[in-house]
């Protein structure tokens, strides 16, 4: 890489730079000056002196001629010569010792940039978490080692849950795939197979296959969020119906009762991904609900934001979990989300729309009567 002048460097030239525009500027109106008035006195004194001086010749004096003009004329051209070639002399060496002092004055005064810099280059991914310190400077070097601080510790967080994220990501690949391959084996040691062997085996493995597919499709639904169109006209209380006559058939085999209160509202955003998330928060709601309970909908608009709020009568959630269970693969019971078919990412994936769509999702109470949750949308 091409390497150019240091800052320092470039700073002490543009100040030397200044420095000889300055002196000679300085320079040349004195000299001009002193040119001017000298020339006032070369006429002056020509004026009083003339150019010549007669002896008496009573006294038996010699006559002198004297030119006075050339005299005092070459005087003073001789005396502006000096002048000039002086100044110049003097510019130069008030440039030198000038920039001089300006490099060293600027060097101290860039220190700290230079342990900085020097701190900066021994970070690495293993000691994100490691602030820059440095001590007793400027109020700026202050501003930018808390601000660089800061930065330091969001990308630590960053790298702290992606690297969760695959942690939990992988688990949940890798065990409906340890299921098969130890059912498997005991399928090829077993002797006596019969029809209901295979039977139960194929059931095991489609059952398997579709979680499976089932993570990896939320998977790939969380990476696109952010490429996706949000430029769909949408009327959230079309949608949410549209997504209760879907959820119907899951909510009669639990006896559940839906029950709804729409405004009308609309955003605009993506269609697909708004049906998701609300799709995901109210099949949350059925999921975990008693037999024969109830979930009411309420939509409406506060301010700038569409309000969807989903109300259950299921068996609540601990409030030390009210922000985890948006985290992805973060289960409250996990013998219990793996019974129903969970991965732990459908409230994760609500949230990520919301966030992509300007809002958030939140849990708004919960105790053993019930949990109520809030789907929040920026409005067109």
């Amino acid at each position: 890489m091409r390497k150019g002048f240091s800052l320092q460097w470039k700073l002490t030239l543009m100040t030397a730079f200044l420095v000889i525009i300055a002196c000679l500027s300085l320079s040349y109106f004195i000299g001009k000056s002193a040119v001017f008035y000298m020339d006032n006195i070369e006429d002056s004194i020509t004026t009083i002196f003339p150019q010549e001086l007669f002896s008496d010749n009573s006294s038996g004096n010699v006559e002198v001629y004297i030119d006075t003009t050339q005299m005092i004329s070459d005087m003073v051209r001789d005396t502006q010569v000096e002048f000039w070639g002086k100044s110049l002399l003097i510019t130069l060496v008030i440039t030198l010792i000038s920039s001089c002092l300006i490099y060293f004055i600027v060097g101290c005064t860039l220190s700290p940039l230079q342990k900085f810099s020097r701190q900066i280059q021994e970070i690495q991914a293993k000691n994100l978490q490691k602030p820059i310190e440095l001590k007793g400077n400027a109020i700026e070097i202050v501003h930018l080692t808390e601000t660089f601080n800061g930065m330091l510790q969001r990308l630590n967080n960053a790298f702290l849950t992606q690297k969760q994220f695959s942690a939990n990501a992988a688990h949940e690949l890798r065990t409906p795939l340890a299921v098969i391959q130890t059912r498997l084996e005991v399928f090829e040691k077993s002797k006596n197979i019969e029809n209901a062997d295979y039977q139960e085996t194929i059931d095991m493995v489609r059952t398997q296959t579709d979680r499976l597919s089932h993570v990896i499709d939320i998977l790939l639904e969380m990476t696109e969020l952010q490429s996706a169109s949000k430029q769909d006209t949408i009327f959230l209380d079309e949608l949410t119906e549209e997504v209760i006559c879907d959820l119907s058939a899951i909510g009669d085999k639990k006896g559940i009762k839906f029950t709804q209160k729409f405004g009308y509202v609309q955003i605009v955003g993506n269609d697909t991904l708004i049906y998701r998330a609300i799709y995901n928060l109210i099949e949350n709601a059925v999921k975990y609900n008693y037999y024969g309970g109830e979930v009411s909908v309420e939509i409406k608009q506060e301010n700038a934001f569409a309000k969807v709020i989903v109300t259950d009568t299921g068996i609540g959630i601990d409030k030390n979990d009210w922000e985890q269970i948006f985290d992805p693969f973060f289960r409250v019971d996990k013998s219990r989300s793996r019974a129903m078919g969970g991965a732990g990412l459908g409230l994760a994936l609500v949230r990520e729309i919301a966030r992509q769509h300007g809002g958030d999702v939140c849990v708004l109470q919960s105790s053993t009567q019930g949990t109520q949750m809030e789907l929040s949308l920026l409005c067109s």
